[in-house]
């Protein structure tokens, strides 16, 4: 069976964060069986136009990005989309014929969806898309033509992936019938659960670490936490923090920890490549995560695998797995008093760390390790191929 990934992001080198996720599962499905080809957008310069990884071919298609990030751009740049789409319809036409692939699997539904649905009806190729967060949270916040267009891309789709249960019910509320729509995340890696396992239960031999590893861009709100570290320190000053991560609000980020007087406390210390974030988490006593808005966040499920206390926002997907409380604690957008508060409880109650370890540990292996999810997506991709 010969699978075609068109995706927004793919990882443009060794050490590369983005799409991580959809690498390992094209990795995972090429070792069942299948002939993986990718489509993906030419983002840096360096990144190279063909590559063959593994058996696994991956083509990218140019628009002028200027190694930049289209989730960088306050304005959509009309004119460079005009060249992404044309750039991408022939580029993903080529692969499909010269691969010979039989079904086509979007990443993202805005915006390389719209490049899925002509190809696939140019030459008569089922496809399915998989809803990642912000796509929907695009079409819903623009509306507009982008709402269209998203739902014109799903109605298309002969079957839609979603990572969360939220993003379930609102491909509902437009109208999309329940048996055309799965629910599952994206995996998770065996070394995660054993870094977590092999947590050392004597934690006072080291650093109380907290970690926040999310990207530095404005939807991920790494702010908030540099604003509440102030109240943590003030209680608990032995404490250390690590924020992972690039992005554009680095440098501002940098000042604002600068004009705090933290530098002894925080370290930013970049990209980590994804071999060694299992090593990293199982170093780190508390997850934090200040996101705005989420799909299933695989850095969340990761955190919980690796044993870290996960003290997140109270957002609809980060309810499908943290019970406040019980293995983990939520507290309000946008709210650093209350951050601070939660934080603080979770660095004194050694009992609630220890508890939510085995429970998040027990959950990821049953709901979210790779194995799992690649059975299901093999499922769906027969499914579609039988029809």
């Amino acid at each position: 069976m010969r699978i075609l990934f068109l995706t927004n992001t793919y990882p443009d080198f060794e050490s590369s964060y983005r799409g991580i996720f959809v690498k390992k599962m094209a990795t995972l499905l090429q070792k069942e069986g299948y002939q993986i080809s990718v489509v993906t957008p030419k983002i840096y310069r360096e990144s190279h136009y063909h590559e063959d990884q593994n058996g696994i071919h991956i083509y990218r298609f140019p628009f002028f990005a200027g190694n930049k990030l289209l989730i960088e751009h306050e304005k959509i740049p009309f004119v460079r989309m005009g060249l992404y789409y044309f750039s991408g319809l022939l580029i993903t036409t080529y692969v499909i014929l010269r691969r010979k692939c039989q079904l086509i699997h979007v990443h993202w539904v805005i915006p390389t969806g719209l490049i899925g649905v002509l190809v696939s009806l140019f030459l008569k190729r089922t496809f399915i898309v998989t809803i990642h967060g912000t796509d929907l949270r695009m079409a819903f916040e623009k509306k507009g033509i982008i709402k269209r267009l998203f739902i014109s891309i799903c109605r298309r789709a002969s079957h839609i992936h979603c990572v969360s249960e939220v993003q379930k019910k609102k491909i509902e509320s437009l109208g999309f019938e329940n048996k055309k729509i799965s629910v599952f995340p994206m995996g998770i890696e065996n070394s995660f659960i054993e870094s977590g396992e092999k947590r050392k239960d004597n934690e006072e031999d080291r650093p109380f670490v907290i970690l926040s590893n999310r990207n530095l861009l404005p939807i991920y709100n790494v702010s908030l936490l540099i604003k509440a570290i102030p109240v943590i320190l003030q209680e608990e000053p032995q404490i250390k923090f690590l924020i992972a991560g690039e992005g554009a609000e680095r440098a501002q980020l940098e000042k604002e920890i600068y004009k705090l007087n933290l530098n002894s406390s925080v370290k930013f210390i970049g990209r980590v490549p994804h071999k060694d974030m299992p090593e990293l988490l199982a170093q780190s006593h508390i997850y934090v995560s200040t996101s705005l808005y989420d799909g299933t966040s695989v850095s969340l499920l990761e955190g919980m695998a690796s044993g870290c206390f996960p003290v997140v926002s109270d957002i609809p997907s980060n309810r499908e797995w943290i019970r406040d409380g019980e293995n983990g604690f939520l507290f309000p957008v946008n709210d650093e008093s209350t951050l601070g508060e939660k934080i603080i409880s979770a660095i004194r109650n050694r009992a609630i760390r220890e508890k939510s370890r085995k429970e998040n540990i027990k959950i990821i292996r049953e709901k979210a390790l790779w194995p799992v999810i690649i059975q299901k997506m093999k499922a769906i991709y027969e499914s579609q191929l039988n029809r």
